[in-house]
Formats: C-alpha cells, sequence, structure tokens
C-alpha cells in the first residue's frame, strides 16, 4: 500500500515538472534584434533592440502606427529578412546560424504565412496554389491534403477556379488552406483582412482563430484593428522600431494593452 501511494505521489511530482516546462516552452525567441538600413541620408534604423519570446499555442497580436518595424519583425520570424545584429531562435532553430537554403528548409518545416496580398500563383488553380508548396516539400499526398485544406476553409466548390475567378474572401481563404498544409508550429498573419470588407474579414479571422487552435499553432497577428488584437491572448505594441511595455489589462483577462 505504501509503495503504490509513493508511486502515485511521485506521478503527480512528475506531471507537474512537466506541465510547467510546456507552460515556459517558447517557440519564438528575440535578443537584441536590431534592422538597419542604410541610405543617402544616413542610417535607418527599422528594429532597435528587439527583445521578445513567445511561448508555444499563444496567440499574440502585434500593433502599432504604419511604419514601426511590425512587417519586419515578422519577417525576422520568419527567416524572411535577417537582423544586422542580435539572434533570432524560432521552433528551437538558431536563424541567424543558417544559410539560404537552411532557411527555405526551415519555412517549409514550421513556419506559416498569411499575407495581406495573398500572394497567389495566378497561372494556377486554388488546388494547385495549395498543392504544388506541398509537393515541393516532399509530401506523397499533395493534392489529397491540399484538397482537404480547401473543403475546411469552405472552399471545396472551387478547387478548380484560378485566382482571378474568386472574391478576395475565398482568394485569403486559399492562402490561409497553403499556411496551413504543412501543419506549422508558427502561424504568421500580416494585416490577413486588409483587404477585405468587414463581413468577409470577420469569417476570415474566425477561421484563422480556429484553425490554428484545433492545430496548437502560435499564431502572431499583426493588425491595425483593436478589436482583432484583443482577441489574442497577448497585445504587443512596437513604436518606432521599440517594443512598448503597459499594465492596464483589455477586455480578454490574458491580453495586456500597451498604451500609446
Amino acid at each position: 500500500m505504501v509503495h503504490r501511494q509513493l508511486s502515485i505521489l511521485n506521478g503527480e511530482t512528475i506531471l507537474t515538472a512537466v506541465q510547467g516546462k510546456q507552460q515556459q516552452e517558447s517557440i519564438v525567441e528575440l535578443s537584441g534584434v536590431h534592422v538597419t538600413l542604410g541610405s543617402h541620408a544616413g542610417p535607418v534604423h527599422i528594429l532597435r533592440g528587439i527583445d521578445l519570446e513567445i511561448r508555444k499555442g499563444d496567440t499574440v497580436s502585434v500593433v502599432g502606427p504604419s511604419g514601426a518595424g511590425k512587417s519586419t519583425m515578422m519577417m525576422i520570424m520568419a527567416g524572411l529578412e535577417s537582423p544586422s545584429r542580435g539572434t533570432v531562435r524560432v521552433a528551437a532553430h538558431e536563424l541567424t546560424a543558417m544559410d539560404e537554403d537552411e532557411l527555405a528548409l526551415f519555412r517549409r518545416d514550421h513556419v506559416g504565412i498569411v499575407f495581406q496580398a495573398f500572394h497567389l500563383v495566378p497561372t494556377m488553380t486554388a488546388l494547385e496554389n495549395v498543392a504544388i508548396p506541398l509537393e515541393f516539400a516532399g509530401v506523397r499526398d499533395a493534392f489529397d491534403r491540399a484538397r482537404d485544406e480547401l473543403v475546411t476553409v469552405g472552399l471545396g466548390h472551387r478547387l478548380g477556379h484560378y485566382p482571378n475567378q474568386l472574391s478576395g474572401g475565398e482568394q485569403q481563404r486559399v492562402a490561409l488552406a497553403r499556411a496551413l498544409a504543412p501543419a506549422p508550429a508558427l502561424l504568421l498573419a500580416d494585416e490577413p483582412t486588409g483587404n477585405l470588407d468587414s463581413g468577409t474579414g470577420s469569417q476570415i479571422i474566425d477561421l484563422l482563430f480556429a484553425l490554428s487552435g484545433q492545430r496548437d499553432a502560435t499564431l502572431v497577428l499583426i493588425t491595425h484593428d483593436q478589436s482583432l488584437a484583443e482577441r489574442c491572448q497577448r497585445h504587443i505594441r512596437v513604436v518606432d522600431g521599440l517594443l512598448q511595455d503597459g499594465e492596464h489589462p483589455l477586455a480578454h483577462p490574458d491580453v495586456v494593452a500597451i498604451p500609446s
């Protein structure tokens, strides 16, 4: 009886330790990240010493004025831009130590991106836009998986249509299916409703949150819409290439508001 009780107690102790580790595990770590561009008028500082940690499974909004550095920070997380200084660690990979080929493989395996302008290939059907990247990644059932993703986002009846035959909302659904099809650990969305009317945008956002949540993907959402920002667990403000921290809660109990 005593041994059984000790076993249960030890099991509880181990479980608690594992849960604590999961809660603290990070998927994004930016440390001292600077991005500086040269110009005739002198250096332009896009990001100025960004320190940021994002935990696995978080939903994080990034807000701030145009030109503040929000999109640049997202591109850094995706390995599409390199910092002038600092370290970038995403999904346990040190991006600043990788060459272009390694970064391409990293993005293929770990990151999905949804852009404001959709970025669909105009000469490919909706199905091909989702399936071809999977084929390049070596997925054997690429077209079957792409078809399933398009059905999931409500486009099962539009598989053979080209981007110019789709509405803006439908094109963004294709882009969302393409981003989610490889099962990324990190989903980055840069103003995903910026080219859509409010009703269509709301549908896209509902899909974005629902599908990323179902798949345990970490979502980083860049937006100018405060109501969208408040749907996220964390709320970050970027101003003049710096992160601003605040203490005042928003409507969501897990959201931190950043005062202007």
